[in-house]
C-alpha cells in the first residue's frame, strides 16, 4: 500500500486538532425554573390550650393549612414550626410533615413537643407556622428546592404540665420513723425504675436523730425492714438511724446487695464555663423555706455550659442527658447548655422520687 508524505500527515493532524479544542462545551444540565409558590393560611383547632396529665391520650390540637385561592400540583414538603412568641423563630423547634396538609397531637404529645420552649408546668405564648419548599428529585433522591417559603404565624397561648411517674410496688419504699410519728401512710418514699431494685430519694429529717424502718408499701402490714448489721438490712431488724442531724439526705437503699447508706446534703450549686467567676467553687442555690428539697438561685450566666453539684463536689453530680429538652437531671450526664447570656432564674426540685426536675429560666423575654 502506498504510504502518505509525512508532510500531508503534519497537515491533516494541524487542522483537525483545533477542531477538538475549539470546540463549544455544552452543559447537558436541565434547568427548570418554577413559578413562586402561593401563599399558605395556617388554621388551628384552639388558640389556648391548657395541658392535663389525666388527659394525656386525648386531643389536644390540630393544624391544617390550605393555598389561598389557588391549586398547587407540585409536590411540597412542609414542616411545622414553633417559637417562643418573642423569639421570633431565632432558633424555631420543626416538625417535618412530608406532604401532609394538616397535623394533630395528643395531649401527651404536645405537651412533650412543648417541653422544648417551655418548663413543665409553666405557660408561655407560642407562635407557630409553616415552613414549605418544594421537593426536587436529583441523583434518583428526594432534596427540597431552594427557595423557602413561609405562611402567617399564629398564637397560642400554652400551659403544660409536669410528668409525674407512677411507682406502684414493688418499686418504692416508705420510711416511717420518729421524725413523723411512726406513720407509714404519710411517710416519704424512695422510689426504684422497674426491675432495677435500686431505691433512692431526697428526703428531709426534722429532728436530731432520726430513726425509721424500710416497709415495701405504705401499710404495717407489708414487708418491713430494718437494720441487721454492717450496713445492711433485712427482716426482724432494728430500726435504721441518722447520724448527721437533721437536715435534707440523700437515701439510698438496694434489695440486690441489701446494703442501705446516706449523704447529708449540706448544699446545692452550680458550677462549668457559664457560671462567671466561680473559679472551681460553686455558685450555691438557697433552699427553699417550705420544701427543703427545692433549691433556687438567680444569676448572672453567659454562653457556656452548667452542672448541679452536691457539697461543692462531683460526688453526686447532674447533668443532663442528650437531648436535654426534657429538663430531668441525670446523674453524671453532659453538662446544661446555656445558648444566650443574661440573667437567670434557676430551681432544682428533689422533692418527688423518681421525678426529679429542674428549670433554667432566662428573665427579660
Amino acid at each position: 500500500m502506498r504510504k502518505l508524505p509525512h508532510h500531508f500527515l503534519l497537515f491533516t493532524c494541524m487542522f483537525v486538532v483545533p477542531l477538538f479544542f475549539c470546540k463549544k462545551q455544552v452543559d447537558f444540565a436541565k434547568v427548570v425554573v418554577h413559578d413562586h409558590l402561593p401563599s399558605l393560611s395556617l388554621s388551628i383547632s384552639s388558640s389556648v390550650i391548657a395541658l392535663f396529665q389525666a388527659n394525656a391520650k386525648m386531643n389536644a390540637i390540630r393544624f391544617s393549612w390550605d393555598y389561598n385561592g389557588s391549586t398547587v400540583t407540585d409536590a411540597i414538603y412542609y414542616t411545622l414550626q414553633f417559637s417562643l412568641k418573642d423569639d421570633q423563630f431565632e432558633n424555631p423547634v420543626e416538625v417535618p410533615l412530608g406532604s401532609s396538609l394538616a397535623a394533630g397531637f395528643s395531649v401527651e404529645e404536645f405537651n412533650q413537643l412543648m417541653h422544648k420552649l417551655i418548663d413543665p408546668g409553666d405557660a408561655g405564648d407560642v407562635a407557630a407556622r409553616i415552613k414549605y419548599m418544594r421537593q426536587v428529585a436529583y441523583n434518583q433522591k428526594i432534596v427540597s428546592g431552594d427557595e423557602i417559603y413561609y405562611s402567617d404565624q399564629v398564637l397560642i397561648k400554652v400551659t403544660t404540665y409536669r410528668h409525674i411517674i407512677a411507682y406502684p410496688s414493688p418499686d418504692f419504699f416508705t420510711l416511717p420513723g420518729n421524725y413523723q410519728s411512726w406513720d407509714p401512710l404519710l411517710a416519704p418514699r424512695i422510689v426504684s425504675k422497674p426491675g432495677e431494685r435500686e431505691y433512692e430519694g431526697y428526703i428531709y429529717f426534722p429532728i436530731e436523730y432520726p430513726q425509721f424502718l424500710f416497709v415495701r408499701g405504705n401499710q404495717w402490714s407489708d414487708f418491713i425492714f430494718g437494720h441487721i448489721g454492717n450496713s445492711m438490712f433485712g427482716v426482724k431488724g432494728t430500726p435504721l438511724s441518722i447520724f448527721g442531724g437533721k437536715g435534707t439526705y440523700l437515701v439510698h437503699a438496694s434489695t440486690n446487695t441489701n446494703k442501705w447508706f446516706y449523704t447529708k446534703i449540706n448544699s446545692w450549686g452550680i458550677i462549668g464555663s457559664a457560671v462567671q467567676n466561680t473559679g472551681k467553687m460553686d455558685a450555691v442555690m438557697t433552699q427553699d423555706p417550705t420544701n427543703s428539697c427545692i433549691w433556687r438561685l438567680n444569676i448572672n450566666l453567659t454562653e457556656g455550659e452548667l452542672s448541679f453539684r452536691a457539697n461543692n463536689d462531683n460526688a453526686i453530680r447532674f447533668g443532663n442527658e442528650w437531648p436535654a429538652i426534657d429538663h430531668i437531671p441525670d446523674y453524671d450526664a453532659d453538662a446544661i447548655r446555656i445558648t444566650k447570656a443574661g440573667n437567670y432564674n434557676i430551681e432544682l426540685d428533689l422533692s418527688i422520687p423518681g421525678n426529679y426536675l429542674y428549670h433554667i429560666h432566662r428573665n427579660g423575654l
